[in-house]
């Protein structure tokens, strides 16, 4: 699980005996649940005057989240992503999917490539491979596999998708778990939270209401389990990590489930890349792209379109960050 996690302090979490007594004080109660979603573990944390009101957010909270993943996820042959996979087309797409599939292409476009949700096959065929051969696939099979990846063959129009070639498949991994984090966030506030923070394995969401502190998390150092990078304060924006520590093939992590579109490969440069954006949906994108493309072309890309923050950490453990990423920093 990708471990960005809130920290102690009353900015973080509203944690401990003293937190909680002030709470009281001002007739606010705090409930954090923590629960399975989306293959990862999410905590949903509410303020509200009512203990038995934020209980009920949280449990619809978590059932919308449910409804999301119904849509989105492409381990299931039942759901829309599921059906598009094994047909090459779909009609009548969700408003939810078409929503995602959107924002995939604009992010496809703005990094020429490097964000990819067709990059599918190359996954699939890294998972089976390591599965029963205990070995990467051969340069042969990659270049077969490259020849169904194309952003640009995928026509999302009207209400329908279609793939040029029917054998194509998308994954949205990349991108699905920052939207549901986003609406998620959106159906809290709605429901009249005063104070709130998403977690969903490392994409976080948060609200700050007026000129309340910021909350603070820690990111995972990818070179030390349980160990921090850095701390950052958020204050009503979201953050997302990609690392080569995730979901790992091999041991010494040459190849890990983020594979570069263009070469069929696990990038080689990053270790970890942290964005913090607007919205998890783009830090979540971000995040991947940038781990794909590397500390040089992503700076390139940000002096382009300047507005995300990103910290970039080297194989060697080396950290370069632009400078609002700093001023993030607690």
């Amino acid at each position: 699980m990708l471990r960005i996690t809130a920290v102690a302090g009353v900015s973080a979490a509203f944690g401990g005996p003293l937190v909680a007594s002030v709470l009281r004080e001002v007739g606010l109660s705090r409930v954090s649940e923590t629960r399975t979603r989306m293959g990862t573990i999410v905590t949903l944390t509410v303020v509200h005057p009512e203990n038995a009101a934020a209980h009920d957010m949280i449990a619809t909270a978590f059932s919308e989240m449910t409804r999301l993943e119904a849509i989105l996820s492409r381990h299931r042959a039942d759901t829309p992503v599921g059906i598009l996979n094994a047909s090459g087309r779909l009609e009548r797409v969700p408003t939810e999917l078409f929503t995602v599939l959107s924002q995939a292409q604009r992010m496809s476009i703005r990094t020429d490539g490097a964000f990819d949700i067709t990059v599918a096959p190359l996954l699939g065929l890294y998972e089976t491979s390591f599965h029963t051969r205990g070995a990467p696939p051969s340069s042969a099979q990659i270049e077969r596999a490259r020849l169904l990846v194309d952003f640009r063959a995928v026509d999302v129009s009207g209400d329908r998708v279609v793939f040029a070639d029917p054998r194509m498949s998308i994954t949205l991994d990349g991108i699905a778990k920052g939207y549901i984090v986003d609406e998620t966030m959106s159906a809290l506030l709605r429901a009249g939270a005063e104070r709130v923070m998403v977690n969903a394995g490392g994409d976080i969401s948060t609200n700050v209401p007026g000129h309340a502190d910021p909350w603070t998390v820690g990111i995972q150092d990818p070179h030390a389990e349980g160990g921090y990078t850095d701390f950052v304060r958020l204050s009503g924006n979201a953050i997302a990590t990609s690392g080569d520590y995730m979901q790992r093939f091999t041991h010494d992590r040459t190849h890990h489930h983020i594979i570069d579109p263009r070469t069929g490969r696990s990038p080689t440069e990053s270790a970890s890349v942290s964005v913090v954006e607007r919205s998890a949906m783009a830090a979540d994108a971000l995040s991947t792209a940038m781990l794909v493309l590397g500390t040089a072309e992503g700076l390139a890309l940000l002096d382009r379109s300047p507005g995300p923050e990103v910290m970039f950490v080297s194989k060697t453990g080396q950290r370069i960050s632009t400078p609002g990423f700093d001023c993030h920093v607690a």
